[in-house]
């Protein structure tokens, strides 16, 4: 096990920690992309959410006492999926970076991923599965010495919005029409599972979890989310967030029976459109490079950019019995 350095504490989180963790979040985010950001991961609800047990999958490192933040590090594990993938996060204050305390996290991650092993069915194998910047080596560098290795890579997507912003043109037989507000929300669930059963790591989640992280946040913006409706089908849709930074695209989904007709273009721009229209001019997003439908391919269609990369890194883990 690796020690912490004099003063600073591990334990395992809890709610009242969400903001001070949160501002961790958000200054590494800011150290790692040179500008100041918000991260776009709502710790809130990890820390909330079905997927975490905070009293054995979620850390703070407390700093010592002459420390302006209480917390300088924040770290979880996520339930793992029926494939045997097990998802894990860590992030670390950039003015507390170089002092063990990453190493120190991924201690408390593999240990309780091997706990979670031994609950997966028989015959599945368990890996756990991290993302790391490679240009961030506080992140990089421990993983790679730990025996992780880069399996495939995720990219940052980017653009700049000008004024004067391409028209979409729909394909033949589809209406675009913004989300209605308790109405739509269980075909576009449906929609979602069948859309992303193919990407990387997806798993389908109940109604009410996918509401949880979709629909019932703060954030949720309604005339964010665009629909490609073909009669009373869902075709396609996007869902948009603003942040003080920016715009940020969390989901595009076409469904496999309207792909290749220029919809995913076509609600990308739409997507932008609505952004615009509340005074966002950078607008991001996060993708699977290896995406199996072409993803890549169409955002820089759409004019969008590579602006970083994050590598996904996997260990396969031997369970212990519980």
């Amino acid at each position: 096990m690796t020690g912490l350095p004099k003063g600073y504490r591990l334990r395992h989180a809890s709610l009242a920690d969400i903001p001070a963790a949160q501002r961790v979040l958000d200054a590494a985010e800011s150290a790692d992309c040179g500008e100041p950001r918000r991260h776009e991961n709502r710790l809130e609800l990890d820390f909330r959410g079905p997927h975490v047990d905070l009293a054995r999958d979620a850390w703070v490192v407390s700093a010592p006492a002459e420390s302006a933040d209480p917390i300088v590090a924040v770290a979880l594990v996520l339930r793992p999926h029926a494939s045997g993938e097990i998802a894990a996060d860590q992030y670390v204050h950039p003015e507390h970076r170089g002092r063990g305390i990453c190493a120190a996290l991924l201690d408390a991650i593999e240990a309780r991923a091997v706990e979670l092993a031994a609950t997966l069915a028989a015959g599945v194998s368990a890996t756990l599965v991290v993302w790391a910047e490679p240009a961030v080596a506080e992140y990089s560098a421990p993983l790679e010495a730990r025996g992780f290795a880069a399996t495939r890579q995720y990219f940052e997507m980017r653009i700049d919005l000008g004024d004067e912003l391409e028209i979409p043109r729909w394909p033949d037989g589809i209406t675009p029409r913004p989300l209605r507000v308790g109405r739509d929300e269980p075909q576009l669930h449906a929609a979602d599972t069948e859309a992303f059963a193919e990407h990387h790591m997806f798993e389908p989640r109940p109604y009410a979890e996918w509401r949880f992280h979709h629909v019932d946040r703060p954030d949720f913006d309604p005339g964010l989310w665009p629909i490609g409706w073909d009669g009373d089908e869902i075709a396609g849709y996007a869902a948009a967030l603003v942040a003080d930074d920016g715009g940020m695209v969390g989901d595009l989904a076409v469904r496999r029976p309207w792909r290749g007709r220029g919809l995913g273009l076509a609600l990308l721009l739409e997507e932008f459109r609505a952004l615009a229209a509340r005074g966002v001019t950078v607008v991001r997003l996060y993708v699977d490079g290896q995406n199996a439908t072409g993803a890549v391919a169409l955002y820089e269609k759409a004019g969008m950019h590579i602006a970083r990369r994050f590598d996904v890194l996997e260990k396969r883990l031997t369970p212990v019995a519980p």
